[in-house]
């Protein structure tokens, strides 16, 4: 039995991951029999100890949190190419892929590399990035399909990771948007351009700032996902056949596993009830082939939510959340995260159960690390306070030395000079008591 464990249905459509979205669409179409698998919205990347790096650029680290995930008698893989091979190789399902040349072939690792760079970047930023439509849409989706406390920490997470992502794209603009009634909206694209330029072009009248310095940020935004949505969709629209009827990447009626990839993409893209909907117009009104491409494989070649592939929802108690939420956290932190991953990925692979020798002694290290941090922190906290969070002020008795002031050394020399004896005058000892006072005048020469 093959299991596919995958980020739960939302928007109408199978997953809010397009890679699950992926995955479901190539099994239901590459499996015959469907009693053979089952799609399990188990909504927890951790269920597979799997390491891959499935990701278009081999340069970036492997991924042990990554859905979706198989598990064909207890061996996981994870991400939609790695899944993908491991059917054909083990011959658990059709190669989609048979019917196509070499060329073909090569054509469909190229533009599945292009998907998951620019397709991957454009639905990053307009779920994840953009506040408008994360608050709005993604993370009511999340909360839906999540349920307490991991509502709190899964979301954030993803997110974050998102975010770091198209960093390298300079649109951090839009993780605060705009203001919704200043008068732009994200779908301006070219006609984003500020009033105040207009008059200000060469030959209308004197200008005095350029082009950059007119524009808001949020306009320059605008209009820089106008070029990232034309450069990479226009390439996608392009790429399918003119085919009046079900439109495929490459000629025919069959689907590949190129075919199931962009859809995955695309159907996010096209179908989340976003507020700031800049790739759904634009797709509306430059993209009429790949609009029709998504309804058709979402109306054909996916199961529906009702189907007997479907499996239940695995219901978890509040400690399997707090389990949970503690993997969660420990895989995120750094260098401790990396090799957690891997001690469970071990563990997995060597079928290991219960608490073996390697277990006792990374505990004993872990408890040993965790004393001597404790040790530190209330040495450091016993420490003399730098400078006095009070100040003592002494009264010091009329008659007494003040020496003792000085420190020691002042207290030395109290002790060796003895306590003063003040000088009484007459009057404090009485003996004025019966005199007066006399008015002199007199000169000086």
């Amino acid at each position: 039995m093959l299991e596919l464990h995958v980020w739960g249905a939302v928007f109408g459509v199978p997953s809010i991951d397009p890679e699950c979205i992926a995955a479901v669409t190539y099994l239901h179409n590459a499996i015959q029999d469907q009693s053979e698998w089952r799609i399990i919205p188990s909504n927890d990347a951790s269920v597979s100890p799997s390491i891959t790096n499935d990701s278009a650029d081999p340069s970036l680290p492997a991924r042990t949190d990554l859905l979706p995930a198989l598990n064909h008698d207890g061996v996981w893989t994870s991400g939609y190419r790695a899944i993908v091979r491991y059917l054909i190789a083990k011959s658990l399902a059709v190669d989609l892929d048979a019917g196509l040349t070499a060329k073909q072939r090569a054509d469909v690792a190229a533009f599945s590399a292009y998907l998951g760079v620019h397709a991957s970047a454009l639905l990053d930023l307009s779920l994840y990035v953009s506040a408008a439509n994360w608050s709005a849409t993604t993370r009511p989706a999340y909360s839906s399909l999540l349920s307490f406390p991991l509502t709190w920490t899964v979301p954030p997470l993803i997110r974050a990771d998102a975010i770091q992502r198209v960093e390298h794209l300079g649109l951090a603009e839009l993780d605060t948007d705009f203001d919704p009634h200043g008068g732009l909206h994200l779908t301006a694209g070219r006609d984003a351009l500020p009033e105040t330029f207009r008059k200000h072009l060469p030959g209308t009248s004197k200008h005095k700032n350029t082009v950059k310095e007119e524009m808001t940020p949020e306009q320059a935004v605008a209009i820089r996902l106008f070029s990232l949505t034309e450069n990479c969709l226009g390439t996608l629209e392009g790429l399918l056949s003119k085919a009046e009827r079900e439109p495929r990447f490459f000629a025919g009626e069959e689907l590949t596993s190129l075919d199931c990839l962009a859809f995955g993409y695309l159907a996010l893209m096209l179908k989340a009830p976003v507020p700031r909907a800049f790739i759904k117009d634009w797709m509306a009104e430059h993209a009429a082939r790949l609009t029709a491409f998504v309804d058709d494989l979402l109306a054909n070649s996916v199961p529906s939510t009702g189907s007997t592939v479907w499996a239940a929802v695995p219901q978890r108690g509040y400690l399997s959340a707090t389990g949970r939420v503690l993997d969660s956290v420990i895989r995120h932190t750094p260098v401790l995260g990396e090799h957690y991953a891997g001690e469970v990925r071990r563990r997995c692979e060597e079928k290991t159960v219960g608490i073996d020798q390697r277990a006792v002694s990374l505990a004993a290290s872990l408890l040993f690390t965790g004393a001597a941090f404790g040790y530190l922190a209330y040495w450091y906290r016993n420490l003399p306070p730098f400078g006095a969070r009070s100040q003592t002020w002494r009264v010091y008795k009329a008659g007494g030395s003040r020496l003792s002031q000085f420190g020691e050394l002042g207290s030395m020399l109290d002790s060796v000079l003895g306590p003063v004896q003040p000088i009484s005058s007459p009057m404090a000892a009485g003996g004025g008591t019966g005199g007066h006072i006399v008015d002199i005048d007199s000169e000086v020469d």
